[in-house]
């Protein structure tokens, strides 16, 4: 467990969590806590439980036939999985922002209102404001300010990226969950991808194959492996004075 003072807010924290696929046991033992406005994220080879992790931080994983959950995941002190939690309500609060781009084949203005629509806003003044709040705060309101009209589809890759970026804000989330959004984008468009998720001041949880990125972005950094959580900590920690023989193997290129 990383090390943190009196002043700092844990928003999410998992306590003892096990996850299994069927009879394949994906996590093993994982506890960590994730702070308020701080940028935690997650490396490891493929197949190390990340991705799985940071699934069950919004019920992604309920979806899966056969998935079962062991061990306490917390938002905020109240239980993600309680038997009163909505999911609809947890996804709401915790957005997603997957590997690839996939913005709705609809209008850049669309795929931005498309969330605050299904939870009843309607008025065209008030989702102009949550369009142009959304864009701006993904670093595209400027490119696409004239073009509101266009379809997201006709965009780039960079920029249809930082319109699910702005689909997911527009709910206002209180964390956003970020699933290796930056392996499919050239270095400019990720390098103003990371430049917002550095600047964003959200709760965000990154998932990523780059460990150049995550020391680049990220105040905190855990390291998986075969579904254990091996180190967790200050990321400029753990990539110079790594605790466990195993980190140090990984991030300097000796396996992974």
């Amino acid at each position: 467990m990383a090390e943190q003072n009196a002043t700092e807010t844990v928003v999410i924290s998992a306590r003892d969590v096990d996850f299994f696929y069927g009879e394949f046991h994906a996590l093993k033992g994982v506890s960590m806590d994730m702070l308020e406005h701080e940028v935690t994220a997650m490396i490891g080879p493929s197949g190390c439980g990340k991705s799985t992790f940071l699934k069950l931080l919004n019920r992604m994983n309920d979806f899966v036939p056969g998935a079962r959950l062991a061990g306490d995941i917390l938002i905020r002190g109240e239980p993600v999985y309680g038997p009163d939690s909505d999911p609809v309500d947890i996804r709401r609060k915790v957005g997603m922002v997957f590997q690839r781009p996939n913005p709705f084949p609809k209008s850049i203005y669309d795929n931005i209102c498309y969330g605050p629509r299904l939870v009843g806003v309607r008025a065209k003044q008030e989702l102009d404001a949550l369009v142009e709040k959304a864009l701006r705060a993904a670093a595209l309101w400027d490119e696409v300010k004239d073009l509101l009209g266009k379809s997201a589809m006709d965009l780039s890759g960079g920029q249809q990226q930082r319109v699910c970026i702005a689909r997911a804000l527009a709910l206002e989330p209180d964390i956003l969950l970020m699933d290796e959004p930056t392996s499919a984008l050239d270095p400019i468009a990720t390098a103003k991808v990371e430049e917002w998720i550095k600047t964003s001041g959200l709760t965000i949880v990154i998932v990523t194959h780059n460990m150049q990125q995550a020391a680049r972005i990220s105040d905190r950094t855990a390291f998986f492996y075969m579904g254990s959580l091996v180190e967790f900590g200050k990321t400029r920690d753990l990539f110079t004075r790594p605790r466990e023989t195993q980190t140090e193997n990984y991030i300097t290129g000796r396996f992974g």
